[in-house]
């Protein structure tokens, strides 16, 4: 071959093997290049994954607290200073208040019974702290008694029954404390006032039986 054709063929060669190598580099580079920003973009992604994660998680205690702050006020303000919850403590302690009235004057008339069979056993002056003790029960549960049910004056006959003559018990009350603070000359009337006593607080407990556990609570068939 002559040496002017072998250089026309080398130059040939080297002009389309250089782009060819040059195109193959530039593939290459892009894809090394790529691959790090792909790389890069998934430790970012996974990076956000991760702050959002940790603001989710952050996020959740802030619910809870802000729920249970909710609760808390909610509590609070029906703890409140005049609270109804108070308002409705006060009503149900009615039935509470009765339980003592009622013992106090059913002793003091069971005592009484004593003083009258034994004469000179001096048991007058326990007569006489019995009655005090069952005039201020009876005035408390009477006071509690109208915060139960208001200032309402309405009811079936039962109900009425009972409101005055809770009323009646606790003037009556007043009434034998003044009697056993008098001398031993007014004794008849207190002894009176006794013994009626034990017989109201009789109808008071079944009517508030009746009124509690529904009409003839007792089950007996003539009520």
């Amino acid at each position: 071959m002559k040496a002017p054709s072998f250089l026309a063929l080398l130059a040939a060669s080297l002009l389309f093997v250089g782009p060819v190598q040059a195109h193959g580099d530039e593939m290459h580079g892009e894809e090394t290049s790529a691959a790090p920003a792909a790389a890069n973009g998934d430790a970012h992604d996974q990076t956000a994954m991760a702050q959002m994660g940790e603001t989710a998680a952050a996020g959740e205690p802030s619910a809870a607290h802000g729920e249970a702050s909710g609760a808390h006020d909610e509590a609070g303000g029906q703890s409140g200073v005049g609270d109804p919850g108070v308002l409705a403590v006060l009503k149900k302690l009615h039935p509470a208040t009765i339980h003592f009235p009622v013992a106090l004057f059913l002793m003091a008339a069971a005592t009484e019974l004593f003083v009258m069979r034994r004469k000179g056993a001096g048991l007058e002056s326990a007569v006489r702290v019995l009655v005090y003790g069952g005039a201020a029960g009876a005035v408390i549960a009477a006071l509690f008694g109208w915060i139960h049910t208001g200032l309402w004056f309405g009811g079936d006959t039962v109900m009425q029954v009972h409101r005055w003559n809770g009323m009646l018990i606790a003037v009556l009350g007043i009434a034998m404390a003044y009697l056993a603070s008098r001398p031993s000359q007014s004794r008849a009337w207190l002894r009176t006032a006794i013994f009626s006593m034990a017989a109201l607080i009789l109808v008071q407990g079944f009517l508030g039986g009746e009124l509690a556990h529904g009409p003839n609570h007792l089950g007996i068939s003539w009520l």
